[in-house]
């Protein structure tokens, strides 16, 4: 099963962006996430359109699973 962060922000012109982390490290706590969040705004790295990001606006861990078939 292959696991994906997504940490959404919300951006100066309104808009949400996501940054999305493959294969986060286990038993990551909102706490976590959340100062991350907060490091990447304070660092102003990331802008959408020019537009800084302003806000937090969600995280959630995506869990994918594939189930390969054999076909006949």
């Amino acid at each position: 099963m292959s696991q994906v962060l997504e940490m959404k922000f919300d951006t100066a012109n309104g808009k949400t962006i996501t940054i999305s982390v493959n294969d986060p490290k286990p038993g990551l706590t909102g706490a976590e996430i959340s100062s991350v969040m907060q490091t990447i705004m304070d660092q102003d790295v990331f802008h959408h359109e020019g537009n800084a990001l302003i806000g937090k606006n969600q995280a959630r861990i995506v869990e994918r699973n594939i189930t390969e078939v054999t076909l006949a």
